[in-house]
């Protein structure tokens, strides 16, 4: 059957080689369009670095001058520890299970801090993500060592000698460096504040966003001394399981009486799935569109061989007559030319491979994890592109053979 089906596409090569050039550039749009998709998708699916479930942002402020309740601080060190007893106040709490401070820290912020790491010869360059934080900030997003350590663990760390930072595992990943182990205990030049850091730990890789991949997401964590917590802006909770019921409704009702302390005060309580939905909305609404736009396109490429084959097979009606006049069932036509379209494609698959890799060595698909070209990826994709085309062209042969096997020879051969 292969035989006879090679032989029959080499005598009728001049109308089979339009056919393949056509199936060849719809064959490379498709894996273009898988390439963005497995990117993306990719993306998307990368492990975050932190938890934000159950998770809790809350505003906190201070009385105005004008407020008759308001006291006048004698010195920066009362204004701390007015801020300090809020956050002892709110860890108690029964259903809190961790509290944490940060300065431009917690996730899905648009408020940034950079700094320069710089440790012998490897230095961030660019742009490091700068999170000033309170220990337990750790525990409330629950990072983890790339080593294994837990929130606890790094927390502790912190808590202990407030000359450690926290980095994520690729800070040197530009400069060929894969882990920061080798760093560990090592003092790194802090541009920010013009210091020397140590290295406590590495950490998993913490993301900007769902969106962003996790090899542009470089950041160090470094706590602020207890004495100075009056200078982060962030107050952040973790709410123990199943007891989010009404949470935001309780904090609000105590914000003025066993959450009010000096002249700090609860003045709102945001859910971080309500400010991960808000800061990635523009995400969703490009995915959206990508998705609508890629169906659209796809949507078009079948019907254009849909209506390729459709006039194909038209011309092919004696054909299809004399063959069931000879003892052809309509299923053993019907096979023969649903064989014949996929088995050119099958000729054109490997010359669409070659223009697919093209495209990556010219790097002008998406780039993942700092590359252009993966071998699982680009199998993948490659092989998603021909599942695709061959559903479009067994279809696009499918409707119009369907509708060919219902006429008579007589009336077929009649007509022509």
């Amino acid at each position: 059957m292969k035989r006879k089906l090679l032989k029959q596409i080499s005598n009728e090569w001049q109308s089979n080689v339009w056919l393949a050039v056509e199936l060849l550039i719809v064959s490379v749009v498709i894996w273009y369009i898988a390439d963005e998709g497995y990117t993306r998708l990719a993306t998307y699916n990368e492990p975050r670095g932190f938890d934000t479930e159950h998770c809790y942002l809350l505003g906190f402020d201070m009385l105005s001058e004008k407020s008759p309740d308001y006291v006048p601080y004698e010195s920066e060190e009362k204004k701390n520890d007015d801020l300090v007893a809020l956050v002892n106040r709110l860890k108690i709490r029964p259903e809190i299970e961790a509290v944490g401070l940060g300065q431009n820290a917690y996730p899905y912020n648009g408020s940034n801090s950079g700094t320069i790491m710089t440790v012998d010869t490897f230095s961030t360059g660019g742009y490091c993500l700068r999170r000033y934080v309170s220990p337990d900030f750790i525990k409330v997003f629950k990072y983890r060592g790339a080593n294994g350590e837990t929130p606890e663990q790094l927390a502790d760390m912190l808590a202990k000698n407030p000359h450690l930072f926290l980095a994520s595992d690729n800070m040197f990943r530009h400069q060929g460096v894969e882990h920061l182990d080798p760093f560990v205990g090592r003092e790194f030049s802090n541009s920010a504040n013009r210091d020397t850091l140590e290295l406590g730990a590495a950490i998993e890789v913490v993301r900007y966003s769902d969106f962003s991949q996790g090899v542009n997401s470089v950041s160090m964590v470094w706590t602020y001394p207890e004495k100075y917590y009056y200078h982060l802006n962030e107050l952040v909770v973790r709410v123990k399981e199943n007891m989010d019921k009404d949470f935001a409704e309780n904090i609000m009702a105590d914000s003025w009486k066993s959450l009010r302390v000096g002249n700090y005060y609860i003045s709102s309580v945001k859910s971080f799935d309500d400010i991960r939905d808000q800061f990635q909305r523009s995400n969703y609404n490009d995915t959206r569109n990508n998705i609508v736009g890629i169906v659209f396109l796809l949507l078009n490429i079948f019907l254009g061989l849909l209506g390729t084959f459709w006039f194909r097979t038209q011309q092919r009606v004696s054909e299809i007559a004399i063959r069931k006049v000879n003892g052809a069932t309509s299923g053993d036509v019907f096979r023969r030319m649903i064989g014949e379209g996929e088995l050119l494609l099958l000729v054109v698959v490997p010359l669409a491979a070659v223009l697919d890799y093209a495209l990556t060595y010219f790097e002008l698909n998406s780039n993942y994890g700092g590359a252009y070209f993966e071998p699982v990826r680009f199998t993948v994709c490659v092989l998603i592109s021909w599942g695709l085309m061959a559903l479009m062209v067994a279809l696009g042969i499918a409707i119009p053979a369907y509708k060919a096997m219902k006429l008579q020879p007589a009336q077929a051969l009649s007509e022509e």
